[in-house]
């Protein structure tokens, strides 16, 4: 291989415009293959992982580890043995002035400025800070330059921030000084942001629905007596509303600009909550599970979600969502739609009432199920006949 391949910043997400390295996997004069991980980088507090375009060798590494560089911005070269450093100088000054070997021009800051950035133990602050905590400190309206970093090379941490806030109290506009001023964490903001939007530009429809539950009660004691994970009643929900999405993949969808995506697979997105709010996490290809492997998939992403070791891969790609507060009592909700998708399920609390069975009074666990749905690409027939669906899974255990 004679080619020259550089490491730059990718763009990820629409939103990114920046990164953190977390962790360099190689390191100068190490082989690598096409396809290995090179390295971590951090953006907006989910983690994704570099593969190497090529095969060759990691002849040049440009940021260190905890440094922030804009998206484009070079890295580190990867080339083969028989490439000369001077050729590699030569690729980095082209690149510096955002001409890579092919010719074309681009919006790649220069390289040149990410192998003279300054490290974490001087520069300004902006170089010492991740994107969240550089977030963090505008909520708060802190002065990054006059913090001083007590991370690792001087970088500036969250708790650094905190440490610098101005007393709220004295400022506060209820004038009350028992009132606790809690600015938005960035988690917040997006949530609230993307929530308020989905809200006003998405016609939402709701259908509300009853299930009685005890035929899935008795297969997952079933289930939890065989030892091995233990299964919840969500997660048998789960299992039974990807079969339903198979059934009536109608709903099963997303909007993306004037196109209908029609999902093949049940990738059924869940919400978990940590200290920083809820995480959307995906359980791709739900149908293909049983209730155990369900079970066990929620329970690694709600680690990864608490660890902030969450990808891409682990929030996106969702067909259809399922949102559940009973086991907070709450008897029924109308929840809001999660664009791209379609639709969202919302599930109450599971409760003993007295039905009406063959003309006689009998005692059945119910549950109340309410789906909302976007108007503009699901029908309400079309989201009744999911919810029929889904009544005969349940029914069917």
């Amino acid at each position: 291989m004679s080619d020259i391949y550089p490491i730059a910043v990718p763009k990820w997400g629409i939103e990114m415009v920046e990164g953190t390295v977390n962790l360099w996997r190689k390191q100068v004069g190490d082989p690598v293959a096409k396809g290995e991980e090179i390295f971590e980088m951090e953006s907006d507090k989910i983690v994704n992982v570099w593969e190497s375009p090529a095969d060759g060798i990691l002849r040049r590494v440009m940021a260190e580890e905890g440094d922030t560089h804009q998206v484009g911005q070079l890295l580190g070269v990867i080339a083969s043995a028989e490439v000369d450093d001077e050729a590699i100088d030569n690729f980095i000054a082209e690149f510096s002035k955002g001409v890579g070997t092919d010719g074309k021009t681009g919006d790649t800051p220069p390289a040149s400025a990410a192998s003279s950035a300054p490290t974490a133990t001087g520069g300004d602050a902006n170089t010492r800070s991740t994107p969240a905590v550089r977030q963090l400190a505008q909520d708060l309206g802190v002065d990054l330059n006059s913090v001083t970093g007590t991370g690792r090379r001087g970088r500036i941490t969250e708790d650094d921030v905190r440490a610098a806030m101005p007393d709220h109290n004295e400022t506060s506009d209820s004038g009350d000084n028992n009132v606790d001023i809690i600015p938005l964490t960035p988690t917040r903001k997006t949530i609230a942001r993307r929530l308020t939007s989905a809200k006003q530009d998405v016609p939402h429809y709701y259908l509300t629905v009853e299930y009685e539950l005890d035929k899935l009660l008795a297969h997952r004691n079933k289930l939890n007596e065989s030892g091995g994970v233990k299964v919840s009643v969500n997660d048998m929900i789960i299992w039974c509303v990807s079969r339903a999405l198979i059934r009536e993949p109608r709903v099963n969808v997303n909007l993306v600009n004037d196109d209908i995506h029609q999902f093949r697979n049940a990738n059924i997105s869940v919400a978990i909550a940590t200290n920083d709010g809820l995480y959307p996490v995906t359980l791709r290809q739900a149908e293909k599970m049983s209730p155990a492997d369900i079970a066990a998939a929620t329970k690694q992403l709600a680690e990864k979600a608490n660890s902030g070791t969450l990808t891409k891969e682990d929030i996106t790609g969702g067909s259809f969502t399922v949102s559940n507060l009973g086991m907070f009592g709450v008897n029924n909700f109308t929840a809001i739609i999660n664009p791209p998708m379609g639709a969202i399920l919302a599930l109450g609390k599971g409760e003993q009432r007295v039905v009406v069975k063959e003309g006689e009074p009998a005692v059945a666990t119910v549950i109340s199920a309410t789906l909302s749905c976007d108007h503009r690409i699901i029908d309400g027939a079309v989201g009744a006949q999911f919810l029929q669906a889904l009544g005969e899974e349940l029914a069917g255990l």
